[in-house]
């Protein structure tokens, strides 16, 4: 799998990224602006992660707060108690917005619009920052980091080629593939991979895997999954349902 390029410091300025990046999370609440009575949907998770040290992966039936850690970590909900911190920093200091900007989301349903592959890959950035030779560029090294620089070369139209309304001139795996070169191209610290392979067959899913790990390497890895073969034998597990999360 192809790495995918940083954006030069001449291109798109940006504050030098540390070397690590850590995020602490604990005692997750269930809503934005709960009353005092209404239940934690979250509680006794604590967990630490540096880039570097595997995926976190967030397990669990439905309803046992996968959705709401990830709305947490990306500042849509608060912590009724206990603490989120970043670099060390407790996230109650930050805006939300400021937090979100660190983070590339990928999430299980994700958009591709009526337009071209380009267009498509565009949004990741600001206006014109993939623009030209170099960012076109770096949008082939995105679709081969993610497994998709095989079909991009059967199509006469190549990067402008129509993916139609929704997407449905892809298939499925290539619609989630699309979207996380995308993902990839917003160079962000984080990155947020909320079911990655629902609804994929086995070897799509397996691929895709295969790929997402290859290009995030280095990256802070959030997953919230259903899928057993998610896990490899260096990630953090949380494991939620019941009383409290189990890591591990």
């Amino acid at each position: 799998s192809a790495a995918v390029p940083r954006r030069s410091s001449t291109a798109s300025p940006r504050t030098a990224r540390p070397a690590r990046t850590t995020c602490a999370a604990r005692r997750r609440s269930s809503t934005t602006s709960p009353p005092s009575t209404s239940p934690n949907v979250l509680r006794g998770v604590d967990v630490s992660l540096a880039a570097g040290d595997g995926w976190l992966v967030l397990r669990g039936p439905s309803g046992t707060g996968k959705s709401t850690f990830l709305a947490v970590l990306m500042a849509a909900l608060r912590p009724r108690a206990g603490r989120y911190a970043v670099d060390g920093l407790d996230t109650e200091a930050l805006r939300g917005e400021d937090l979100r900007a660190r983070m590339a989301w990928l999430p299980q349903e994700a958009h591709v619009f009526a337009s071209t592959i380009r267009a498509n890959l565009a949004l990741a950035a600001p206006r014109g920052a993939l623009a030209g030779s170099e960012g076109e560029a770096r949008m082939r090294q995105a679709l081969a980091a993610t497994g998709l620089g095989g079909l991009l070369a059967t199509l006469p139209a190549g990067l402008d080629t129509p993916v139609g309304s929704g997407g449905t001139a892809l298939s499925g795996g290539e619609r989630r593939r699309l979207a996380a070169a995308r993902a990839l191209l917003a160079d962000r610290d984080v990155v947020l991979l909320d079911e990655p392979t629902a609804h994929l067959d086995a070897p799509t899913a397996a691929a895709l895997l295969r790929d997402l790990r290859s290009a995030l390497a280095g990256r802070l890895v959030v997953c919230v999954t259903h899928d057993d073969d998610v896990e490899r034998a260096h990630d953090t597990v949380v494991r939620l349902g019941g009383a409290t999360a189990r890591t591990g």
